[in-house]
């Protein structure tokens, strides 16, 4: 049974890079297009969010050129917990409560919790119509990886393994000039270094309303090859007409090297041991639990942030 479903799998997979090998009968569609990604999500209530995500796509294709720049941006704010506020004017001594003080609930107000921008831009020329080369910029923030401005600027060449209205393939290798600037400055990071790109682009239309895309592309500090960056975005649109589509993706920001997040509270939850049950005798001990108990905040540490930020958007694509 294994073997049967390998060797079917390798066909597939045979057939696949057959297809994307022969010749496409249809040409690319040339000229402008634009395309506008709309997603808004608004929750009220006992909690409040508002998270907003927009991209717009220009695109122009010659015969032997193409053009692309991209704008995007995702915002969320939302709303701390409810709490409740004693009135001023209450007196209580120190270390006790106030017996049933008056009070008044307190609603935050939505505030920023996360935001992601992305502006680029680039270029190709053919050599040949298999064979060409490019060059392109793009600047992105990313508030919760660290990422305060990120500028860069990469030159290289392609093939193009497919290029029609059903199928579009080409992967890319050139060379990068990054300048970034982080929230937290990082003494293990460079803030300019030149470094290899390497990527892809797929396209496929399965049918008259249905297209998959696929985007890889990593840059590599060559300084230090362990401080890479992936960026890959997978989506699947569905047309409702000649204009509009939903569309949903899902986008894999990866930095092998993240940045640093500082002062961090150390927090510990303990109990009070007390051995000769006198109090303030000068045995007293805290002993940490898991949870609970008492917290107390012991000083601050510095740490990495997590590795990989995964975005997942639905919204509303309009055409021009």
């Amino acid at each position: 049974m294994a073997i049967w479903l390998v060797t079917l799998l390798g066909a597939g997979v045979d057939n696949a890079w057959a297809q994307a090998q022969t010749p496409a009968k249809e040409e690319p569609t040339l000229g402008w297009s634009n395309s506008t990604d709309l997603s808004l999500v608004v929750k009220g209530g006992n909690s409040q969010a508002l998270t907003l995500g927009f991209a717009n796509k220009l695109k122009h294709v010659w015969k032997d050129a193409r053009f692309e720049s991209e704008v995007s941006g995702l915002r969320s704010d939302t709303s701390d917990d409810h709490f409740f506020v004693l009135d001023s004017g209450i007196v209580f001594p120190v270390g006790g409560a106030p017996s049933n003080p008056a009070t008044s609930l307190v609603k935050p107000s939505p505030t920023l919790d996360a935001e992601n921008y992305l502006i680029r831009g680039g270029y190709e020329k053919n050599f040949t119509p298999a064979f060409f080369w490019n060059t392109g910029f793009s600047w992105d923030r990313n508030d919760d990886a660290g990422i305060q401005n990120r500028y860069i600027a990469h030159a290289g060449v392609g093939n193009r393994w497919a290029d029609s209205q059903r199928r579009r393939f080409a992967t890319s290798y050139g060379v990068s000039y990054t300048d970034r600037a982080l929230k937290e400055p990082d003494p293990e990071k460079d803030r300019r270094f030149a470094g290899a790109r390497l990527g892809w682009d797929y396209t496929e239309r399965f049918n008259a309303g249905t297209t998959f895309d696929s985007s890889f592309a990593t840059n590599i500090n060559l300084a230090d090859v362990g401080d890479y960056s992936i960026s890959t975005t997978n989506a699947v649109s569905v047309s409702l007409n000649s204009k509009i589509s939903l569309k949903v993706s899902l986008q894999w920001l990866f930095e092998n090297e993240p940045a640093l997040e500082t002062d961090l509270d150390v927090v510990a939850y303990v109990v009070l041991l007390n051995p000769d049950g006198i109090p303030s005798s000068g045995d007293e001990r805290y002993q940490t639990q898991a949870s609970g108990s008492t917290k107390i905040v012991l000083g601050s540490a510095n740490a990495r942030k997590d590795k990989l930020d995964s975005i997942f958007r639905t919204a509303l694509v309009i055409k021009f």
